[in-house]
């Protein structure tokens, strides 16, 4: 039995080479940009492949947003783009795209980084499996470390019930006690006026009182950073953060004062079960684990585009002369086209639900009422 199992697996991997030797044929792989910065880079890439001879030709099509380049994907208007892992899910299950190619750093493959819920070692009582009426401290509204890890997981623990309305901003106002949630009273995110005020109560604006839950940095708990301080200044029970936040400022890391105050040991990871754990930890203990930006294709094109990103790679993966694919410095702009951390591509086979992993794929779906399609 085992003798055949390995034989399907070898015919298998045979025929999969021989259709992508058979879909290689087609020459051009139009790759969708969304700014100029990006086109331009695009368009260096394909003219530095051209001077290499390299086969097949890269054409650059600008799309106006990434919900616009998932559409000229879908009718064929382009064949290929990076998004991220929201995107992908939204590529996937709305459009019947898939995914040919996914970015990986230094690090474990596919993995971006984990989404983790930072709190004082000092805090007493406190689990996730029991968070209401608590404090909590979000990098942004509708940010995936700040908002759609961290309230999809509370909706998927049946924590939180978002109701036939699927308001979101009012249930997650109702369950935790006050936070600072940076946005949410932003007309884009509250047109009507009618989020709840608690989740701005842990904000503390500019120096000057002013700007307070602003969407930038102008509000001092904005972002992953501005998250660990409002827990640091003991406004937040537990900040939703990267798991690289902690590192990145504790320990001399940030000079403020209010990083110069606490260390690494004073603070725990809170555990999807219940229980705690080390910031070192994080691989272990989290709240999901995001995947790296992958390259979107209509399922057809899956080895051809692969084959192209190959022979892309080959040549300015690593490159040391004038041109890098997996750099932007030249551009005024940070990751046009792949991430710039990215150290190469691995290829994907599988379903864009295996990337993007159960954990996230989870915390993706309880969001559904609000509409991805």
């Amino acid at each position: 039995m085992a003798l055949l199992e390995r034989s399907v697996c070898v015919g298998l991997f045979l025929l999969l080479q021989l259709l992508c030797v058979a879909c290689d044929s087609k020459k051009t792989v139009s790759w969708c940009v969304i700014s100029e910065a990006e086109e331009q880079k695009c368009l260096d890439l394909s003219s530095n492949a051209t001077a290499r001879n390299i086969r097949g030709t890269l054409e650059c099509v600008r799309g106006e947003s990434t919900q616009d380049c998932i559409s000229k994907i879908k009718n064929g208007t382009a064949d290929a783009a990076s998004m991220f892992a929201d995107d992908i899910y939204a590529a996937g299950l709305c459009h019947g795209l898939e995914l040919t190619a996914g970015e990986s750093f230094n690090g474990i493959d596919g993995i971006n980084y984990y989404v983790v819920a930072l709190a004082r070692r000092s805090s007493a009582d406190l689990s996730l499996l029991e968070m209401h009426e608590r404090s909590s401290c979000h990098p942004g509204i509708r940010t995936t470390v700040g908002w759609t890890v961290p309230i999809g997981y509370l909706v998927n623990t049946s924590q939180i019930s978002v109701g036939d309305q699927c308001n979101f901003p009012r249930a997650v106002g109702n369950f935790f006690g006050y936070s600072c949630v940076p946005g949410v009273k932003d007309p884009q995110h509250d047109p009507k006026g009618n989020n709840p005020k608690n989740l701005c109560e842990a904000c503390i604006g500019d120096e000057n009182d002013r700007h307070i839950c602003a969407n930038n940095h102008r509000e001092r708990h904005y972002g992953e950073t501005g998250a660990l301080r409002c827990v640091a200044e003991n406004l937040g029970d537990v900040a939703f953060v990267k798991h690289t936040t902690v590192f990145d400022n504790l320990d001399g890391k940030n000079q403020e004062s209010w990083a110069l105050d606490m260390e690494v040991e004073d603070l725990k990871l809170l555990c999807p079960d219940g229980t705690e754990a080390g910031p070192e930890e994080f691989e272990q203990c989290h709240l999901a684990a995001v995947p790296t930006n992958a390259v979107v294709v209509r399922p057809d094109d899956r080895c051809r585009v692969w084959k192209f990103l190959e022979r892309l790679e080959n040549a300015f993966g690593n490159s040391t002369d004038s041109f890098h694919m997996y750099s932007s410095a030249a551009y005024g702009e940070a990751d046009l086209m792949f991430s710039d951390s990215t150290h190469h591509l691995q290829r994907i086979i599988t379903g864009y639900t295996s990337w993007l992993g159960p954990t996230y794929t989870a915390v993706l779906q309880a969001f559904e009422c609000e509409g991805f399609c």
